[in-house]
């Protein structure tokens, strides 16, 4: 426990981004100048080059984990629908409740639609309202809702896929090794986080809640109903309607459920699917510096003052946060997977000084990336940047405890 986490390295290579970024730039171009029928095609082009075979007519077939998404262009509108689940057989008065409340909130401009037994995703807008933000922000919206909700929605009402998903396994042995690390993840979680509260270091606690969870992700990259738990954990994390001690406890709450969890539920769980639109940003060091600058600063004041576990703890959860929202190229994530697995399992003050060198190596790189392509301040939101923000109210909380 007076030593730093311990790093255990995904279980297959993480991917990379397929988008072209100068693509995004010509979409924007084709917009502002009104040739909207170009607008969608290139959009498309600038999430994968690979989606142009998916077309047929004036259709494009897209597969995105469970489901499909199918965008229809015609001379004056634009329709995108996405089947989401059969409820025939489901629990119909609970089904009807969590759908109606999907429909609130969290969609934004997509809407749900019942025919007969099956739910639809369905968003259409006139040709000329097609601004490449706002169709961006509704295909992602589709693709980010229709895969987190409907492993939970077959749980716990008995709705089934309108079509089974492909996928493709991992092997067996590395299935075993992500459960045994899972497992392993979980328990020093729990421990470090109990450990924290008889201490009183809430903000530690919150820490270690955060890098727990996110560790798991970064390791094995869970899908279906697991990755569907992360997520509404993490989530909690950062409700601010609720008390700080609330969450805390909420957090180990959903930390010894997923320990609970049968072997077998977990390991079905690990696939590779199909992925249109990924639920993870295409990470660029500017927007990285931009929301590590205040911990950065932090975590170097806090070094000076010998706050090693302090300064680690909130670097880790810098590095694991960046993965759990990002997309990005080894030139980013080398270096601090470097550093995470030299600081693995170190005395805090040995610790601590690597993990801030792998920040810095991003914060003081002097070489700047290409000016083009999507403007992620307008489009991330409620997520990254709330939970920087978030991260950074806690050590203000620091200095006045």
């Amino acid at each position: 426990m007076d030593k730093s986490n311990n790093y255990f390295p995904p279980i297959h290579l993480k991917k990379s981004s397929t988008r072209q970024d100068e693509k995004w730039d010509e979409a924007v171009a084709l917009f502002n100048s009104k040739q909207y029928n170009e607008v969608v095609p290139t959009l498309l082009d600038y999430v994968g080059n690979h989606l142009s075979g998916k077309k047929k007519g004036d259709t494009y077939e897209i597969p995105h984990g469970s489901v499909v998404v199918s965008i229809t262009q015609t001379t004056d509108e634009l329709l995108i629908k996405c089947p989401f689940l059969n409820i025939k057989n489901a629990k119909k008065v609970p089904m009807m409740r969590k759908l109606a409340e999907l429909r609130m909130y969290p969609l934004n401009l997509t809407n749900i639609v019942l025919d007969g037994h099956l739910v639809y995703f369905s968003f259409s807008c006139p040709i000329s309202l097609c601004e490449p933000y706002k169709i961006y922000g509704v295909l992602r919206e589709i693709c980010y809702y229709a895969d987190s909700y409907d492993d939970e929605f077959i749980e716990k009402f008995g709705a089934t896929h309108i079509q089974e998903p492909k996928t493709t396994p991992f092997p067996e042995n590395s299935k075993q090794e992500a459960y045994d690390n899972y497992l392993k993840i979980l328990g020093d979680g729990l421990q470090r986080f109990d450990r924290y509260m008889e201490k009183r270091h809430g903000n530690n606690a919150w820490y270690m809640l955060n890098i727990t969870l996110k560790k798991i992700e970064f390791h094995a990259e869970p899908q279906g109903y697991i990755r569907t738990l992360l997520e509404k954990a993490i989530d909690g994390l950062f409700d601010g309607r609720l008390p700080f001690h609330d969450r805390l406890l909420n957090g180990k709450l959903a930390l010894e459920k997923l320990k609970e969890l049968p072997k077998e539920q977990f390991m079905a769980d690990l696939y590779q699917t199909e992925t249109f639109i990924p639920y993870k940003y295409s990470g660029k060091k500017e927007n990285i510096r931009e929301n590590w600058q205040e911990n950065y600063e932090e975590a170097q004041e806090m070094i000076s003052n010998s706050r090693f576990e302090d300064a680690s703890n909130l670097i880790q959860s810098c590095f694991y946060n960046m993965f759990f929202y990002n997309l990005v190229n080894e030139e980013i994530s080398k270096p601090i997977t470097d550093a995470l697995s030299q600081a693995s399992d170190l005395p805090w003050s040995q610790a601590a000084p690597i993990l801030l060198k792998g920040m810095q190596t991003i914060m003081e790189d002097t070489f700047m990336g290409a000016d083009y392509g999507m403007d992620l301040t307008k489009l991330m939101g409620e997520q990254m940047q709330q939970s920087m923000a978030a991260m950074q109210k806690i050590m203000a909380n620091f200095k006045t405890n």
